[in-house]
């Protein structure tokens, strides 16, 4: 959530807050008993407790009212025992006392005989209640969530349309990221993941289930036949293409609501072998897109420049680094500049310059040479630069260098975090204009953007 927004929900919770502790104030008054009153000494410590507590909302909006609950109890609690009761008692009595409530357990220290009254002083039975309350949503909150994965699991079961996702990764957590931001009901499955990963997951409500893509009833299990979409997201595209077939051995059998299975496949002969396989010899009980994050951000990337290359008389594209993203970007480039002079030149890691495909490779090692040298060495005139280096800071400190260096070249970088790009929307430099974002995965991995 941004800042803004988060500040907008803390003064929302903060009026609530308020308006349901006036209500609270009006209503003790109402029902308090006859002749029932509160010290002025405790009450003011309450009307300052009341008054401040909306501080804890800047920290948690989570456990508040668990807190809240708790220290009205302690406060109250401390005070009723050490100046109400029959008998003086100590400091450390009063503090048992009080937290004997929370086991809703009540010592009896306000009568000679120690007899329940008929009535206790106000402030107990204020602390009483709370620590009750405490004590008892405690328990049932336990409850909830120790049974909460399979009460969303039975719920996807029920009523279906859901979203189905195997394989946890970086691209595939970007995109239950945005499923849940739009209130889907999500279901991820993987053989493994760490401790952390899971209480991340099930702390946005999403269904976790730890299966090997062996499990041959793991699709009755999270309901396949009534998912909205299942999305194939596997490290290894073996396993990614083993999971599309047996989805499609168990919807054979079954009637099935999928709208769609996006599959991501890293390997580009498996992507055509698989799109050859649907288009001309199998087709699925179900619409199946293959998908490859790399090859859709550089798609989208040149949709929205393709000016780059019909404006540019010999454009020549210096790619500093290469990895998947460049690699993308130089392929969609040569289809889109069929017929311009387009050269390519990249600089990545390698131990001889070679010309492969009409792209000419250099050798450059980030941590052990200078990139300005290794430029002003290849002695061309780039008309476009974009860096895809592996570290998001690497390739924004070298992009303010290079723009430095060369003010009238525009020049691109890949960003995998949102922050950074933020850093450069609002980075204010003399050759600010000339630094852009290639976009991140986020924008590719979405709802929207799959259409699914």
């Amino acid at each position: 959530m941004s800042e803004r927004g988060e500040r907008v929900r803390l003064v929302r919770v903060s009026v609530y807050y308020y308006l349901a502790i006036l209500i609270s104030i009006v209503l003790l008054k109402q029902f308090a008993p006859a002749g029932a009153s509160l010290d002025p000494s405790i009450a003011v410590i309450l009307l300052i407790y009341l008054l401040v507590f909306p501080i804890v909302f800047i920290y948690t909006y989570r456990y508040a009212l668990h807190i809240f609950l708790f220290m009205l109890a302690f406060i109250s609690g401390i005070y009723g025992f050490w100046y109400d009761s029959i008998e003086p008692h100590s400091l450390l009595n009063a503090i048992y006392f009080t937290f004997k409530l929370y086991l809703l357990d009540m010592t009896e220290v306000f009568t000679n005989d120690g007899a329940s009254p008929t009535q206790y002083p106000l402030i107990i039975e204020i602390s009483r209640w709370s620590a009750a309350a405490y004590t008892i949503s405690t328990v049932f909150i336990a409850m909830y969530r120790t049974l909460e994965m399979r009460i969303l699991l039975l719920q996807a079961q029920v009523f279906g349309k859901h979203y189905i996702i195997f394989g946890l990764n970086e691209k595939s957590f970007s995109l239950v990221e945005d499923l849940r931001a739009k209130k889907e009901r999500v279901v991820v499955i993987d053989e493994m993941m760490t401790p952390e990963e899971k209480q991340r997951l099930e702390e946005m409500k999403v269904v976790v289930m730890l299966a090997p893509i062996h499990e041959g009833n793991i699709f009755s299990k999270v309901a396949a036949k009534k998912a909205t979409s299942i999305l194939l997201f596997h490290e290894k595209d073996r396993d990614s293409l083993y999971v599309l077939m047996e989805l499609e051995q168990y919807t054979r059998r079954v009637t099935n609501n999928i709208k769609k299975v996006v599959i991501h496949l890293e390997n580009y002969r498996y992507r055509r072998e698989l799109t050859a396989f649907i288009k001309n010899i199998e087709h699925f009980s179900f619409p199946v897109v293959t998908i490859n994050v790399y090859e859709a951000m550089a798609t989208e990337f040149w949709k929205d420049h393709a000016s780059l290359l019909q404006t540019t008389e010999n454009p020549h594209l210096l790619m500093v680094g290469y990895g998947e993203l460049g690699e993308q970007l130089s392929l969609k480039a040569k289809q889109m500049a069929e017929n311009k002079n387009l050269a390519i030149t990249v600089l990545e890691d390698r131990e001889t310059e070679i010309v492969q495909d009409n792209i000419t490779f250099i050798p450059f090692r980030e941590e052990a040479t200078d990139l300005q040298t290794v430029i002003e060495a290849t002695d061309m005139a780039y008309t476009h630069i974009f860096i895809c280096l592996e570290e998001d800071y690497v390739d924004l400190m070298e992009g303010i260098e290079l723009s430095e260096i060369f003010p009238t070249i525009p020049i691109y970088m890949n960003f995998t975090d949102e922050m950074i790009e933020q850093t450069l929307h609002i980075a204010h430099t003399e050759t600010a204009r000339t630094l852009y974002s290639m976009g991140t995965k986020r924008a590719v991995l979405t709802q929207t953007f799959l259409e699914i």
